[in-house]
């Protein structure tokens, strides 16, 4: 018969340990039991919570339980620094709970939430930030993200609130799979077939529903397109697979542009790719198809363990660092609880399994399904590689030396095999890592106003060819509405008497970008 002990019990019994434990890690007290204990947390979140599952513990605990004792073994454990584990700003712990909508309206801003239906049955949630009238932006997040990311640093550095100030249309996409975009017109997400999906049918299906849906809802034919990390990689898919969308953007602005990734640092992925076929063979053995989900179990222990006064905040910044690089300098860490909160929030394993191909490959191409697989699909025995000479709107890079996930080489050779690279700029500080693009204290400064510069370099150097064309147009006695008039100096958008170059920014360039070719 196991012997049943009580979480009060158990939670004496460490604590009553304090001599053995002082032995053994000094008088600071130990922390590598709650790493082990946040280990446990993982492994639980990373399978999902609805897994019915037994861990062999000595004693029966279902991983409900399980969860039980977490919390009570945490808010003990940070009991005399956090006055109970629960001494969290409000703003904070609110943050950390509410979905994107209601985040952006509690900060005064407007929001709107739209609902985008793809050709393969996929139903999408775009989150806006409207301005009736105003030059739309999409913004399009990595890969486990949502869209909050462009939101969750508050109005002074969320990049979604800078534009929106700016006099913006804010629009912001949720790639299939995430928390929410989990519909289907035909597939419920417990089924393996709706996560029969890689980044590659983001960009040939989602984005151009997305634009088309956007573009369609404000009178524009043209907006700007900012993405992060496998935000960037979607929109090269989408003008390799699409080129005729490339005629929809004004401009891109790729933050942490993922392309060429054989020389990833991470050393999570590089595991990933040395275990890469053990990996895929033992998601579809055992039907394992979503990959860290977002869950109440993750927004509650994210609040708890990541905090202010947890002795396991600092467990909870270095799995950021692990994954993305190490800069504390511009982590605020008082809003871990509500970054680990959003994110991660779901990604199916065929995303992960095709990023790893392009690891261990060194090319940007399409899903490897083994040769006889490649011959049914590509007539080939080998997939093929993306185009990106057709993506054929202007680019502006913003990468750095520190991002563990996006090597200096790899945007190197991207900016060589796009044809209109506008600006290639490497962040002015060499700690700047990966999501230091969208949570850093100070990325209003070291990126977005370069950023904004660009967006407005783009603008009115239409603006001022359309301008060129209205007075050819006038000295051809050719007639022209008000309205028309009107639509034509806000959208910019007359580029057929655009003229050939746009000079670049660059200290680096060294060579003008033609956006008519």
């Amino acid at each position: 018969m196991k012997k049943q002990i009580t979480h009060l019990t158990l939670v004496e019994a460490m604590l009553k340990k304090s001599e053995i434990v002082s032995r053994l890690c000094g008088h600071g007290g130990c922390r590598l039991w709650p790493l082990a204990i946040l280990f446990i947390s993982l492994m639980l979140q990373l399978f999902g919570s609805s897994m019915a599952f037994t861990l062999p513990l000595p004693f029966g605990y279902s991983s409900l339980s399980i969860k039980n004792l977490l919390n009570s073994v945490l808010l003990s454990s940070n009991a005399n620094l956090a006055g109970g584990g629960r001494n969290l700003k409000s703003d904070v712990l609110e943050d950390a709970s509410l979905i994107t909508p209601k985040l952006i309206r509690k900060y005064g801003y407007p929001s709107e939430t739209h609902t985008v239906f793809t050709k393969d049955g996929y139903i999408l949630e775009m989150h806006r930030i409207p301005k009736k009238g105003a030059q739309p932006v999409l913004l399009m997040h990595g890969i486990l993200d949502t869209s909050a990311t462009w939101v969750l640093m508050g109005p002074k550095s969320g990049l979604g609130y800078v534009l929106s100030d700016l006099g913006y249309d804010v629009w912001m996409g949720n790639a299939r799979g995430n928390r929410y975009s989990k519909n289907h017109t035909s597939l419920n997400s417990d089924y393996v077939e709706f996560w029969d999906f890689t980044f590659h049918e983001m960009g040939k299906y989602d984005l151009p529903a997305n634009i088309d849906y956007i573009l369609a809802n404000t009178g524009y034919d043209q907006l700007h397109y900012i993405g992060h990390s496998q935000g960037t990689a979607v929109f090269w898919v989408l003008c390799s697979e699409q080129p005729q969308y490339t005629q929809k953007i004004l401009s891109m602005h790729a933050l942490a542009p993922i392309a060429y990734i054989a020389d990833m640092k991470s050393p999570l992925f590089r595991t990933l790719v040395l275990f890469l076929d053990f990996f895929t063979a033992a998601s579809r053995m055992l039907r394992i198809t979503e990959f860290m989900p977002n869950t109440k179990f993750l927004v509650d222990h994210s609040q708890l363990v990541c905090h202010d006064n947890a002795m396991t905040q600092e467990v909870c910044s270095n799995i950021l660092f692990l994954v993305a690089g190490y800069n504390s300098e511009q982590l605020n860490k008082t809003m871990l609880p509500v970054m680990l909160s959003h994110t991660p929030s779901g990604a199916s394993i065929k995303q992960l399994e095709h990023f790893g191909q392009l690891m261990k490959s060194g090319h940007f191409r399409k899903f490897d399904r083994g040769y006889l697989r490649n011959q049914l699909e590509y007539n080939r025995m080998t997939p093929p590689d993306y185009d990106l000479s057709k993506v054929k709107v202007p680019v502006a890079l913003y990468y750095s030396m520190n991002d563990m996930l996006v090597s200096t080489t790899g945007v190197d050779r991207l900016a060589r095999e796009l044809p209109q690279v506008i600006d290639k700029y490497l962040v002015p500080m060499e700690q700047f890592n990966h999501l230091d693009f969208l949570w850093a204290i100070d990325v209003k400064t070291l990126v977005y106003n370069r950023l904004i510069r660009n967006l407005r370099r783009v603008e009115n150097f239409k603006l001022k060819h359309a301008n060129k064309g209205l007075q050819n147009m006038a000295t051809a006695g050719v007639a022209i509405s008000n309205n028309n008039l009107q639509k034509m100096h806000a959208l910019a958008t007359a580029s057929n008497n655009t003229p050939n170059t746009l000079p670049l920014t660059n200290a680096n360039a060294n060579a003008n970008i033609n956006l008519n070719a």
